[in-house]
């Protein structure tokens, strides 16, 4: 064999220093070799990564949240996805379970923050696996250029260890699952403003955090400026959480004002929050406005669509809203904009169709209207979410019963069907809407939309009257009358002042109730309105009954019982029968008592009025009582106990269970007597009615 050397002769020694064909990898040509010594990286030590950021000061102690994640990463391989308002405290809460937990996991902790990566530019993936694989002791030159093969890598690795992963501020679903170890003894704790629906399809488990309740608000101020100085102005702490909306960013960034300041007042902070359109600007500290950028950072991220509608719904006044809302707001379908601001916790779905703000998030929602939205526009939305409820509270009004009403609704209900199957389902959804309605006749109000008011007003009348809630039904009808008397109308005026007369006359305020009926009878005189005069009639009848005056009372039932007969009003006569035999009950007439219900039975006999049925009963029940008729007695209240509750009328209901005990013990019956006092009270505690609680645990007391 010859060879040849660079030249392309042959060598001396008889080989070649030639290569043909194809080379894959590197390639080494030399004349002579010596000795040869393969090498790699040096051995990488094994490594206990301690990640962890520091333990969080101030923290208060959020004892549910940690035991639901106790419960929740008990058992691995497991992973809790942290969510809640930009804010809330999501942070700390994991950074103090991992804190708590970390001797559970004896191969470390990893941590990574995605928002820290973000502000450098970038937050990709690879880059913190493969961090996490050098935290392992994995040295650089082994660490594979792919995702996918740094993921297998570190699944391998971790696969038979206990390793603690802390993930914050991920965006999406994709950021965390190539960081979860697959090995059982693992666990990853999440946190995120948003829900990441991907990781729960998965098998993850939701941890939601809420703002702070009240005490732990103020605890959090009081590690902030010392307990003593907190426990001075407690009261004054307690409505600066309430200003905040107890979210913890905004008491810091109030706590931190107070701490520079030491001769400021608690109440002096307070004092700027009051005013809710400067609020965010006064949460703010060395000039930025942290939590109106905390929330504004959210937004900016929402697609159109979605970031429409937020600004939109930040016209609708009240303390939260339905899909019908939204709906009214956004008319091209509003579904997908309102679940991703679910998703990234700009609202909160309490139940199903059922959504609300923070309150200061609603701030920043309005401010964002207030920026980007025409005024036109704003004051559109805010109507078409007006005309919803003018006409969803018309319906309501409509399956309670009927009975006189001035406004005429065929057109709205025509519009929205038939919502409510049941008198209870009215009024419970009456119920639910209760503050945002007021507020959207505050708002209605406002502007001068005097349709608006009124007729919302005289539709809220059976929720009043069954429920009572005195302060919306006063400020409800005052402003009703205020419209009344701008758009002219006496009989509306007449209504108006009448159903705020019923709402004096329920507190005792009867001096305000004669002169809100002396101007209501004159309107209704004025104008010609003889179903009104009969209205106002039977409104001062139910004075003068309140005040102990039955006689007076029977001579209005009875001109008010005379104008519904000529009208040939056969609920109208029913209802005055009704109240003529509570007159004759407290006049001490039980035989005409009874026949004056009687004749209110067969006038007020439609299946659907339970509730007028119900209190008839109850008037039966004690005029028997006064005749000695005790089965009778018991057999009409008993009727009335079970009518009222079904259609929910607390009040009334704990009359009759209030005179079942009277006659058990008329009886010599004790245990019953106590029984009944016993289901009054637990209607009580279910109503609110705690001054009425109050009272019948003193008489359950004393019955022996």
């Amino acid at each position: 064999m010859t060879g040849r050397g660079d030249d392309g002769e042959s060598s001396a020694t008889g080989t070649h220093n030639e290569v043909s064909g194809q080379v894959t990898g590197g390639l080494v040509q030399a004349r002579d070799i010596g000795t040869v010594n393969m090498g790699g990286p040096p051995p990488s030590p094994v490594r206990v990564p301690r990640q962890l950021p520091a333990m969080p000061r101030d923290f208060v102690n959020r004892t549910r949240e940690l035991a639901l994640l106790d419960s929740v990463l008990d058992e691995g391989p497991a992973v809790a996805v942290i969510s809640g308002l930009k804010g809330v405290g999501k942070s700390a809460i994991s950074h103090r379970w991992a804190h708590q937990a970390r001797e559970r996991f004896r191969d470390g902790q990893l941590y990574v923050d995605f928002k820290a990566l973000r502000h450098r530019g970038g937050a990709e993936v690879g880059g913190v696996l493969a961090g996490f694989l050098r935290a392992l002791g994995v040295h650089e030159t082994w660490i594979p250029a792919e995702l996918s093969e740094r993921a297998g890598m570190y699944r391998s690795l971790t696969a038979d260890m206990r390793l603690l992963v802390v993930v914050d501020d991920a965006e999406h679903a994709a950021e965390v699952i190539p960081l979860c170890p697959a090995s059982a003894g693992s666990a990853v704790v999440v946190t995120s403003h948003r829900r990441l629906g991907e990781l729960l399809v998965a098998g993850a488990k939701p941890v939601t955090i809420e703002p702070l309740a009240e005490e732990p608000g103020v605890s959090l101020l009081a590690g902030m400026l010392g307990e003593n100085r907190v426990a001075a102005e407690h009261d004054q702490a307690g409505e600066l959480v309430r200003l905040c909306g107890g979210l913890p960013i905004a008491l810091r960034v109030a706590g931190a004002r107070l701490a520079q300041r030491p001769a400021w007042t608690i109440a002096r902070i307070a004092g700027e929050l009051m005013d809710a359109n400067q609020r965010l600007d006064r949460l703010a500290t060395e000039g930025r406005a942290v939590v109106e950028a905390v929330f504004q950072s959210a937004y900016e991220g929402l697609p159109e669509p979605a970031a429409r509608l937020y600004r939109l719904l930040g016209v609708v006044p009240g303390a939260g809203f339905t899909l019908g809302v939204a709906r009214a707001v956004l008319a091209d379908g509003p579904e997908q904009a309102l679940e991703l601001l679910v998703d990234v916790n700009l609202v909160d779905e309490d139940e199903p169709g059922r959504y609300r703000f923070h309150d200061l998030v609603r701030l920043h929602a309005a401010r964002c209207g207030q920026r980007e939205e025409p005024e036109q526009e704003r004051e559109a939305a805010l109507r078409r979410v007006t005309d919803w409820y003018v006409g969803h509270v018309a319906a309501a009004d409509a399956a309670l019963g009927s009975r006189l009403r001035l406004a005429d609704h065929q057109e709205r209900l025509s519009a929205v069907g038939q919502p409510f199957r049941t008198r209870e389902e009215a009024l419970d959804w009456l119920e639910a809407e209760r503050m945002n309605v007021l507020a959207i006749v505050r708002a209605a109000a406002a502007r001068e939309w005097d349709d608006v008011v009124w007729q919302i007003a005289e539709a809220l009348w059976p929720l009043h009257h069954d429920r009572g809630h005195y302060a919306d039904w006063l400020e409800a009808n005052r402003l009703g009358v205020a419209a009344a008397l701008r758009i002219g109308d006496p009989a509306v005026e007449a209504r108006m002042r009448n159903q705020l007369a019923r709402a004096h006359v329920e507190l005792g305020a009867y001096d305000q109730a004669h002169e809100e009926l002396r101007h209501a009878r004159r309107a209704a005189l004025a104008g010609g309105d003889r179903r009104m005069e009969a209205v106002v009639l039977e409104s001062l009848g139910r004075a003068a009954l309140a005040q102990g005056e039955p006689d007076q009372a029977t001579g209005h039932f009875v001109a008010a019982l005379a104008i519904h007969e000529e009208a040939g009003n056969a609920r109208g006569v029913g209802l005055q029968s009704y109240h003529l035999g509570l007159a004759h009950n407290q006049a001490g007439r039980p035989g005409e008592a009874i026949a004056a219900f009687e004749r209110a039975l067969s006038g007020m006999a439609a299946p659907g009025d339970k509730a007028g049925r119900g209190r008839i009963q109850l008037g039966l029940g004690e005029a028997h009582r006064a005749l000695g008729h005790h089965a009778e007695a018991v057999r009409s209240t008993e009727t009335a106990a079970a009518l009222l509750r079904e259609c929910r009328v607390p009040a009334r209901e704990t009359q009759a269970w209030e005179l079942l005990a009277e006659l058990a013990r008329d009886a010599g019956d004790h245990e019953s007597a106590r029984a009944y006092l016993g289901q009054a009270l637990a209607v009580c505690m279910a109503s609110g009615n705690l001054p009425k609680a109050e009272e019948l645990r003193v008489r359950l007391a004393a019955v022996s």
